[in-house]
């Protein structure tokens, strides 16, 4: 069985499109609609990665990832935004790693397997 990651986005077609495209590559995926409902999966499940969206109206991608990390530190967390302009937030906030959604897909498959094999 491969690794196991979370995808916890608002947008229906971006978490079938990563859905769609982490299972071809051998990845066992679940998903959130919602910034609780992602919580509640990790809460219960063992998760290898967790790519999480920043703005989602329930809860924003931020304060889930807060959550995460006190949850449990090691967590590998991607954040995907569609606006650039957080990024100089990211830096202090514990992600491993942001992607905007408009980004290669190839630039985050190879980082998703760099953080894995590590």
């Amino acid at each position: 069985m491969g690794k196991t990651i979370l995808i916890v986005d608002d947008e229906q077609h971006i978490r079938e499109h990563y859905h769609n495209l982490l299972t071809e590559k051998g990845f066992s995926v679940e998903t959130a609609e919602d910034g609780e409902s992602g919580l509640n999966k990790f809460r219960s499940g063992e998760y290898d990665l967790v790519l999480l969206d920043v703005n989602m109206p329930d809860r924003s991608g931020l304060e889930v990832l807060k959550e995460i990390k006190m949850l449990k530190e090691s967590q590998v967390v991607f954040l995907l935004t569609a606006y650039d302009e957080y990024k100089r937030n990211f830096a202090s906030l514990y992600a491993e790693e942001y992607f905007t959604k408009d980004k290669k897909i190839e630039i985050l498959l190879r980082r998703i397997n760099e953080h894995l094999e590590n």
